[in-house]
């Protein structure tokens, strides 16, 4: 098991308990009909909470084990080559025309050819998939179970959103609400899958 995959299986295991803790609580017979809706709601915010924070931890040691593996700018895939230099290329647009020169000049020498430096994963507070389908494509990773759970990731935002600033938005089937469950586990997985899978080939395997 590779050093990422143990930081991402550590960081997935303590989500997992949390997540089942709620789903027994869930399944009790005894408690009453209004107290499972509270606690369903509270499920709710809670596997979106998971959900963000797993994708944010695991593109960031993604992208750490990605600086760290000895591998520079120009080896990157393009996408990962933009993102590591997204604010450096912004900056371009500023510069004079000399100085723009200069640095195009120096550009290969000076950050092409140097170790990536990832700006932090910005999640945006509303992990959206469109937002998530960005940061893979960013990662050059896969983003097909994402776009194909959007319409229920888009409701798991959704509804997050509308609890988490108190309007009554009740979930009253606790099956309903494992379906979405599945799904974040589906995305979580296959996200933690792939990283290690991308850091056992070229360009960032030793």
């Amino acid at each position: 098991m590779t050093t990422a995959l143990e930081a991402i299986s550590k960081d997935l295991d303590w989500r997992e308990s949390e997540i089942a803790g709620m789903r027994i609580l869930l399944s009790s017979t005894g408690i009453s009909a209004g107290q499972r809706m509270g606690l369903l709601r509270a499920s709710w915010a809670m596997l979106y909470a998971h959900y963000e924070g797993f994708c944010k931890e695991a593109l960031t040691i993604f992208f750490d084990a990605i600086s760290a593996s000895g591998a520079v700018c120009s080896d990157l895939p393009l996408p990962t080559q933009l993102y590591a230099l997204a604010q450096r290329l912004r900056n371009l647009r500023q510069m004079t025309d000399q100085d723009l020169l200069q640095t195009v000049v120096d550009f290969s020498s000076c950050h092409l050819g140097a170790l990536p430096h990832f700006p932090e994963v910005d999640t945006k507070s509303n992990l959206w998939p469109n937002v998530l389908v960005d940061l893979l494509e960013s990662a050059d990773l896969s983003a097909d179970k994402v776009k194909e759970n959007q319409v229920k990731l888009r409701t798991l935002v959704s509804r997050r959103n509308d609890i988490a600033h108190g309007k009554s938005d009740m979930i009253s089937e606790v099956a309903y609400y494992l379906t979405f469950e599945k799904v974040v586990y589906d995305v979580m997985y296959d996200l933690a899958f792939q990283i290690d899978h991308r850091l056992s080939i070229p360009p960032y395997s030793a």
